[in-house]
């Protein structure tokens, strides 16, 4: 009888598909198992379940002939064939056990999951029969990391901005699409589709050329049954339509001397954001002056020497974007320049020549100690470095038809050496050219009217007229430098070619 029933169970166990069969390498004792373990459904099997979420698997391990429990064993959950340990328990004395799991935020979303629990210690004496396990899906939630955009954009333009798309273990959601939505307060006014990269970057998105600049962006993200809904929201695009421009320049302005031309550029309509890291232009009573970036901030700086003529002149900044050219303008007042102090002549007294011969001598002596000390003091303040051989290759460079790097080489080789001797300063790397006339003229205290025509005429040369200069331009910038060279050495700076 007992060998017709242990039969039946076998044909049984063959027949039933839900059961998983672990055998241990011990040999089957006399009763063929050594005990069942059932895991019970309680409303688990086959239903969804969020990451993180906890779930109670609850079972038996016990005696399939006597009915009775084994007691004090653990035993754990595996997950795909892969044991969690740390989410066990302890059957007690009728071997029941219940152990909370905790749903992995690692495990793919996409694909079903099998639950089991296996006897882990001790080491059963025989066979375990395992008649059930459990099947679940799973879904997560995800999030949108938005970081404000480092540059401000024009309606019609692309935003730039760093954001990603998670899964709720922080891993990047790759090549999925998001919707997005412009809002002009509570109005949309665009909606579309951008995709992630891999890792789950967000891309540039378009920026409607249709609405104002007071923007929000919404970014919504769901892919149901799998992952749930997020949204996130960037409160500050940092969107522009029009600029405005706090000038900073001189109390004074004078004709034919150099115009420190500076300010910063903002958004017309939020003077809190500046337009920083933009291509400009600078127009001087309706010319073309100059063509700069503003930096990080939106500054900009610019020198230029006025030509004669004065009264109301109208200085313009100019910006070009898909709305087309934005523009915002100033009037200067230019004055004339005053009349130099004419130069106070010694009083010549008529009575003077019944001075005594004597006292004339003296005082002549007098004055003629004096003008040797002068003289002697001004030379002390000049240099004097053997330029010989730089003339030399200045002339070189000039005749072999090398114009602007001949007065490149004016520059760095002659003028810089100069200020090295006399100063002991050296032009740093961060330094331009236009930063060095600055600094000629507020640290060094050379002569602004001389210093800043000669850089600015270097400057053009090189940077805004490559490889266009005459020969009559050369030696115009010569004579811009001689002054220049006069103060540094006290000579005149002449070149016979």
């Amino acid at each position: 009888m007992l060998l017709f029933l242990f039969s039946n169970i076998l044909i049984f166990q063959a027949n039933n598909k839900s059961i998983s069969i672990k055998n241990y390498p011990e040999d089957l004792n006399s009763s063929g198992f050594w005990a069942t373990l059932d895991v019970y459904d309680s409303g688990i099997n086959n239903t969804r379940h969020q990451t993180n979420s906890i779930i109670n698997i609850q079972g038996r391990l016990y005696n399939l002939f006597d009915g009775l429990g084994k007691s004090d064993y653990t035993v754990i959950i595996y997950v795909d064939g892969t044991p969690y340990s740390n989410f066990n328990d302890i059957t007690d004395a009728g071997g029941n056990f219940s152990i909370a799991y905790t749903i992995d935020d690692s495990l793919n979303v996409f694909i079903s999951h099998t639950l089991e629990v296996i006897v882990e210690s001790p080491t059963p004496p025989g066979n375990v029969d395992y008649t059930s396990y459990l099947n679940i899906d799973i879904n997560t939630t995800s999030n949108i990391e938005l970081n404000d955009p480092t540059e401000a954009k024009m309606l019609g333009e692309n935003l730039e901005f760093e954001g990603y798309l998670r899964y709720e273990n922080g891993l990047g959601i790759s090549f999925e699409p998001l919707n997005y939505y412009w809002y002009e307060g509570p109005t949309l006014v665009y909606s579309d589709i951008v995709f992630t990269n891999i890792g789950g970057e967000i891309n540039d998105i378009y920026i409607p050329d249709s609405a104002g600049d007071d923007l929000t962006l919404l970014f919504s993200y769901s892919n149901i049954p799998y992952v749930a809904y997020t949204d996130s929201t960037m409160a500050n695009p940092k969107i522009f339509s029009d600029i405005s421009c706090d000038w900073n320049l001189p109390d004074q302005i004078i004709e034919n001397r150099s115009l420190r031309i500076r300010g910063q550029i903002l958004s017309l309509n939020d003077p809190n954001l500046p337009i920083n890291n933009r291509n400009i232009r600078i127009l001087y009573n309706s010319s073309v002056i100059a063509n700069l970036a503003t930096d990080a901030g939106g500054y900009f700086d610019f020198i230029y020497q006025l030509t004669g003529g004065t009264g109301n002149f109208q200085l313009r900044i100019e910006m070009d974007g898909p709305l087309g050219v934005l523009s915002t303008s100033h009037s200067i007042m230019v004055e004339s320049a005053p009349p130099p102090t004419p130069t106070e002549v010694p009083f010549m007294d008529f009575f003077t020549i019944f001075i005594p011969i004597i006292v004339g001598s003296i005082v002549g002596l007098a004055i003629y100690g004096f003008y040797r000390y002068k003289k002697s003091e001004k030379e002390s303040r000049v240099v004097h470095l053997p330029l010989e051989d730089r003339i030399l290759n200045l002339k070189i460079l000039k005749d072999s038809g090398r114009l602007e790097e001949s007065l490149s080489y004016l520059f760095n080789a002659i003028y810089m050496d100069l200020i090295q001797a006399k100063y002991g300063r050296i032009r740093k790397d961060t330094e331009t050219i236009r930063d060095f006339a600055i600094i000629s003229v507020t640290q060094l205290n050379l002569t602004p009217t001389s210093i800043y025509p000669f850089i600015q005429k270097v400057e053009e040369i090189i940077y805004a007229k490559p490889f266009q200069i005459t020969d009559k331009e050369f030696y115009n910038t010569i004579e811009l430098f001689s002054p220049i060279y006069h103060e540094l050495t006290g000579y005149n700076f002449v070149v016979n070619f």
